[in-house]
């Protein structure tokens, strides 16, 4: 337990980073259970179970709107599966088993990495193991309360996530060998109390599932390899492949998208996979005669349909109904090489064997974990870090809302005289950010809303969607204004092969009345000032403050130069629309002060003695310099040299 603790809360408001969008909708729905809904089953984002998003809910309520509010609940859940699946161990193969399937169950990643992102399928393994645990005793006790307790819990996995739905089958199999191999035959009078309690608690989610069948069905039939879509035309070799792929996950190749498992890591690490394989083996000889292994056996060959039958094998969430009773053959092995060493050397050695053994397999599970997946930078891509950034920056910015520390979300207040206004496609199709960012007379979506435009005065953050026509939602930004432009985050999707920027944020401040220009140019435009700066990386940064007096018809490439004292050698260059070119020149309104940023990277290090930055103005199709105007209106240089 104290493995599992540690292992699942440590650092979970951070690792992994982001929040992805199943995870955002959940909380969404979660949101809607606080404003009152009570639906059996959530329809949004191809359909969810409610138990996952129940707790969620409750968890919100608490923590506020942050990722760690969503996780938390997969964290408790995870840890909660330890003790689970230790009871349900020994109650089918004794103290030793159960107690080296929970190491094992606390210890391995792809239960880990469940334990630490917010989807429903981190439910199953442990309401599974509970039901089945109670299923056990009732079979061996032949008490009918055990068997009521077992319907119970079993009824509440199918509110978990979907594979629950093959473990009918499987159950229906187990019986099927008891009649026709354990000569104690089953429990009728046992086996109808569990179904007549499975079948009460059951009841609400299947009688919406038949009246709403499309709903409650659509996500099989999308991922089915039946789908032709998905098979591509040869169903049979498709499934002969997702067998091969399905059997591979215990000791050759995991799940490989990189929010499911590590990628590519199998379930079990070399060593622990061994005496996994040395476990099925003593299941399939023992499975004749004693219905615990037999069960084994059965309960994973079934359990493996889900992603067999689906695309993307092994898909780690399809495939979680094997877990916990997939984790118990390796503990089997376990149990067994402790008896073989225990008979030929001594106890106390046999148990150092087995405890290293678990120490490799703990060990392994933190550094391929915590070490080599949580600090890969495209991890955060896989989470959509870049839309957790977008949702920071608007809380921090208006001053209320998860500020992107810890696992609760602070009322706060908004800060006065602030409004934040976002392109529609960052809002309407960016389920985090919703998530994320409260609702308030403060946020200004483009397209959804009709409040009136910002005032001068008033501080403004505009985030737009940075392929579209960005001037119309200039208008945004308050007149006589300070403006400034930045990119934001990157964001990669599974089947891009290179990130891309997902945001562009122009800020607003009421701009301070300014001294003197610095430097004229003609066509209106002047230089209100600028200062320089050197960076740790050796980079030289320059900030322009720029103004036109008048409206600018022509788009003016700005230059800055960095070049040696007698102007012959240029160092370093900079030359590009301004701001980064999100706001050239015939967009800007006479009275708004732009800044302008550069950054020049040097060949040698910068020294005010012996540098000089030459700054400009030019057309770029015709090449003709905009002129320094003397303090009579002349016309002089094609550049000006700052000072």
């Amino acid at each position: 337990m104290v493995v599992a603790l540690v292992l699942r809360f440590y650092a979970i408001g951070h690792i992994p980073p982001g929040l992805y969008h199943d995870e955002a909708f959940n909380g969404l729905d979660a949101l809607r259970v606080l404003g009152g809904a009570r639906p059996i089953f959530f329809t949004a984002n191809n359909g969810r179970e409610p138990l996952f998003i129940y707790l969620v809910a409750l968890s919100v309520s608490l923590l506020g709107r942050s990722p760690g509010a969503i996780r938390i609940v997969a964290a408790v859940l995870g840890t909660l599966t330890v003790p689970a699946t230790y009871l349900l161990a020994r109650a089918m193969f004794g103290r030793r088993v159960g107690a080296l399937s929970a190491v094992l169950i606390a210890g391995l990643v792809w239960p880990l990495n469940l334990s630490r992102i917010g989807l429903r399928a981190v439910a199953l393994p442990l309401f599974l193991a509970l039901a089945l645990w109670q299923f056990w005793r009732g079979l061996k006790t032949g008490k009918r309360w055990h068997y009521v307790a077992s319907g119970i819990l079993y009824g509440l996995t199918f509110y978990t996530y979907t594979a629950a739905r093959f473990t009918v089958l499987a159950l229906a199999l187990f019986v099927l060998y008891q009649l026709i191999f354990d000569k104690t035959r089953p429990h009728w009078s046992g086996l109808l109390y569990l179904a007549l309690a499975t079948g009460l608690i059951l009841a609400p989610l299947l009688v919406y599932g038949v009246l709403h069948w499309h709903e409650f069905m659509q996500r099989a039939g999308q991922v089915s390899i039946f789908n032709p879509a998905i098979n591509g035309g040869d169903p049979w070799g498709t499934l002969g492949r997702h067998l091969v792929r399905a059997l591979g996950l215990f000791f050759w190749r995991g799940d490989f998208i990189p929010r499911h498992n590590v990628p590519w890591r199998p379930l079990f690490d070399p060593l622990t996979a061994a005496f996994f394989v040395v476990g099925l083996g003593i299941c399939a000889d023992r499975g004749r005669r004693q219905p615990a292994y037999a069960f084994t056996l059965i309960w994973i060959a079934t359990l493996l349909l889900p992603t067999i039958l689906a695309e993307d094998a092994p898909h780690f969430l399809r495939a979680v109904g094997i877990l916990p009773v997939t984790i118990i053959p390796a503990a089997v092995g376990l149990e067994a090489g402790w008896q073989w060493l225990a008979k030929r050397t001594r106890p106390g050695l046999a148990s150092g064997v087995i405890v290293a053994v678990l120490a490799v397999t703990v060990g392994s599970t933190i550094w391929d974990y915590f070490g080599r997946h949580a600090r890969n930078p495209a991890l955060g891509y896989a989470f959509e870090a870049g839309e957790v950034q977008l949702a920071v920056e608007i809380n921090r910015f208006l001053g209320m809302g998860w500020d992107g520390r810890g696992l609760t979300a602070t009322a706060g207040e908004l800060l006065p005289g602030r409004r934040a206004v976002l392109a529609n496609r960052l809002w309407d199709q960016r389920p985090t950010v919703r998530f994320l960012v409260p609702d308030s007379d403060a946020l200004t979506i483009l397209g959804e809303d009709t409040r009136p435009r910002p005032v001068p005065g008033e501080t403004v953050f505009l985030a737009l969607w940075p392929y579209e026509d960005l001037r119309p939602y200039v208008e945004w930004l308050p007149a006589g204004s300070l403006i400034t432009v930045r990119e934001g985050a990157l964001e990669q999707g599974d089947l891009e092969t290179t990130p891309h920027l997902l945001y562009v944020v122009f800020t607003a401040t009421p701009a301070e009345a300014s001294a003197a220009p610095e430097v004229r140019f003609a066509e209106g435009l002047t230089l209100l000032g600028h200062d320089v700066e050197v960076e740790a990386d050796g980079t030289l940064r320059v900030r322009l403050r720029w103004q036109a007096t008048v409206a600018i018809a022509t788009d003016y490439t700005v230059f800055v130069h960095l070049v040696d004292m007698d102007g012959e050698r240029v160092l370093a260059q900079s030359d590009g629309y301004p701001a980064g070119g999100y706001y050239p020149t015939s967009w800007w309104r006479p009275g708004d002060v732009i800044l302008d940023e550069h950054r020049l990277t040097l060949s040698e290090p910068y020294d005010p003695a012996r540098h000089r930055l030459r700054v400009g103005w030019y057309e770029l199709q015709t090449m003709y310099h905009l002129p320094v105007l003397d303090e009579n209106g002349q016309p002089g240089d094609e550049y000006a040299i700052l000072e």
